[in-house]
């Protein structure tokens, strides 16, 4: 399994409220099982107060989508876990929207991670 860090992409499709596609598929080193990251594109920017200069953004956690279908140029993913909050606990009455084009980033040690359950 190829668990590249550095493996990322965008939403390329959304079928419906649990399923997306992933630009990106076996030939990107995607496989089945594979966890995504689902990030904001609005992150806050932080800057340094003695020079002004921007320092970088805050990158905020959608949600995280389970790779279940790989084609050779995009793969099909369902939702696995909501991130609300800076610390990343699931907030059950959240809502997330998640768009065509917003970046995902391949999720390391997503064993740690469980199904949420829409309970």
């Amino acid at each position: 399994m190829n668990n590249d860090p550095t493996l990322s992409g965008q939403v390329a499709l959304i079928e419906d409220d649990y399923t997306l596609v992933i630009n990106r598929g076996a030939e990107a080193g995607v496989t089945p099982g594979m966890v995504f990251a689902v990030l904001s594109e609005s992150g806050q920017v932080i800057t340094d107060p003695e020079s002004g200069r921007e320092l970088g953004r805050l990158t905020r956690e959608k949600l995280r989508v389970r790779v279940f279908d790989v084609q050779p140029l995009f793969s099909r993913a369902h939702t696995f876990a909501r991130t609300d909050d800076f610390y990343g606990l699931f907030q059950a009455t959240a809502e997330v929207t998640v768009d065509v084009g917003d970046r995902l980033e391949l999720v390391t040690g997503e064993a740690e991670f469980r199904r949420v359950s829409s309970g």
